[in-house]
């Protein structure tokens, strides 16, 4: 093990990475050759032989990254397990569920911030945070009669508790263990019990047993483009450092180039998480959890668990469109878990704000994850506002659906929307407010005055249509 950490040393240094970042990213990328273990030798065979496989497999590699932690991930399983026993399908099963396993990240992140903030074994922890709360909770929706259930819990419930194998081997899954993707029991007990491969024509079942499985393809397609935003990140990390943020040569620079290099940094850092979930999907296509049947074409679509819709996060010009496009199964998870159960508030702002506070608490206790969703709160509002004015006002209606318009709009709102992530992502990568308060002063809070005076503006222009309308209607 010595000798081994020495290697990864010494690919860390030569990447220009850290040690913990660099083990991370050796680990995803043993998720490929597990894979092929599985399609060569698990696959088809008894479901417990698949958790055993999943179980051990995902173990070594987080023994390989965080040593004897991986006592912790245990613990919780086993508690949720017992619970799902005792009091499995109640009211009070969801809400033990809830706060044992937000409580016990909480009290992840309370050791770790004592050292720093680093990869340690914090980091799958939240990931099996929310999926052992939504195994609980699609367990106490299957005890529901199904008239009672939306479609998305129609998709996700289960009837029975899982066997603790099963529980582990879900959980220490390798394509989904370190950085997600969110995936639900049911889902996975479908690959498990060949389900995926029975659903297949049988002319594709023959050939994923004769030739190289039908999810090679898709595979190292996702590998390749992974790869390739990691090296992306990697090579301009070098031209925009965040160490230059904090340098006199920076604070000289003018307002305008400013705000570019923090577009630049922010969209290279951004593209560093769509690499590691390009790579995770990679390994959960590869053995077959990717399985979302077919288009009407007869192909087979590979689009399962997706937890990054790259055309469309490549070409949106929205914020709406751009966080539908990016860690799309954290996202819908929180939509799913917890926006949606909120209906009972009877206010989808209140239900919003909700969200994005326990998805800042679930990220960590650094203050700039809460700075970060609290711009993307106000930013997603503002641009709500303004979809209201569009139609409020004639002229912005003309001119947003001017074909003419359209490629100079696009181009417009692309940057407009592109710069304020990048803005957003600042405090998210920074963490420390001493940091990012620094770079953000240096441009005038400019993000800041922007999206939170907007609604003022917003509410002069409102009273002066409602004025504009009543004058109009007591002339008639």
């Amino acid at each position: 093990m010595l000798l081994l950490n020495d290697v990864v040393s010494v690919i860390a240094s030569h990447i220009g990475t850290s040690v913990a970042a660099t083990s991370l990213l050796l680990s995803l990328f043993i998720g490929y050759p597990v894979g092929l273990l599985h399609r060569a030798f698990i696959h088809g065979k008894d479901e417990n032989i698949h958790h055993l496989f999943f179980t051990a497999t995902g173990l070594a590699v987080y023994y390989f990254n965080f040593g004897l932690s991986f006592f912790h991930p245990i613990i919780n399983i086993v508690v949720i397990y017992v619970l799902l026993r005792v009091a499995g399908g109640s009211k009070i099963s969801v809400a033990f569920a809830f706060l044992f396993n937000s409580g016990y990240l909480f009290y992840s992140y309370l050791q770790i911030s004592k050292e720093g903030y680093a990869i340690t074994w914090s980091t799958p922890q939240c990931v099996l945070t929310l999926r052992l709360i939504a195994l609980v909770m699609d367990y106490y929706d299957g005890k529901k009669s199904q008239d009672k259930l939306s479609k998305d819990q129609k998709e996700n419930f289960i009837s029975d508790p899982p066997s603790l194998l099963a529980m582990l081997g879900q959980s220490f899954f390798i394509g989904g263990m370190l950085a997600g993707p969110q995936f639900g029991m049911r889902k996975y007990l479908a690959l498990t019990r060949g389900e995926f491969s029975a659903l297949m024509s049988k002319d594709a079942s023959k050939e994923m047993q004769n030739s190289p499985p039908a999810s090679l393809g898709p595979t190292f397609t996702r590998l390749s483009l992974g790869v390739f935003y990691i090296v992306l990140f990697q090579a301009g990390n070098i031209l925009f450092s965040d160490d230059f943020f904090f340098t006199p040569k920076y604070q000289e620079l003018g307002f305008l180039t400013k705000c570019t290099y923090i577009l630049i940094w922010g969209q290279l850092h951004f593209r560093k998480y769509v690499g590691i979930w390009l790579i995770c999907e990679g390994i959960c296509i590869l053995m077959g959890l990717s399985y979302n049947g077919k288009d009407e074409n007869g192909n087979i679509l590979w689009d399962g668990v997706t937890n990054v819709k790259l055309y469309q996060l490549e070409t949106a010009c929205t914020f709406r469109r751009s966080i539908e496009a990016f860690n799309h199964n954290t996202n819908n998870w929180m939509f799913r878990y917890i926006y949606k159960r909120l209906q009972f508030l009877g206010n989808r702002l209140i239900s919003q704000a909700v969200t994005l506070i326990y998805l800042a608490v679930w990220h960590g206790l650094a203050s700039g994850y809460y700075m970060n969703f609290f711009l993307e709160f106000i930013m997603v509002n503002t641009e709500n506002q303004i979809m209201v004015l569009e139609y409020k006002i004639p002229i912005l209606h003309q001119i947003n659906n001017s074909s003419t318009l359209q490629p100079l709009l696009w181009a417009i709102k692309k940057l407009l929307v592109t710069f304020s992530i990048s803005y957003a992502l600042v405090s998210f990568c920074m963490l420390t407010y001493n940091q990012y308060l620094q770079i953000y002063s240096s441009v005038g809070y400019v993000g800041h005055f922007i999206y939170l005076g907007f609604p003022i503006v917003y509410w002069v222009i409102m009273r002066v249509i409602r004025t504009s309308r009543k004058s109009e209607s007591k002339s008639q």
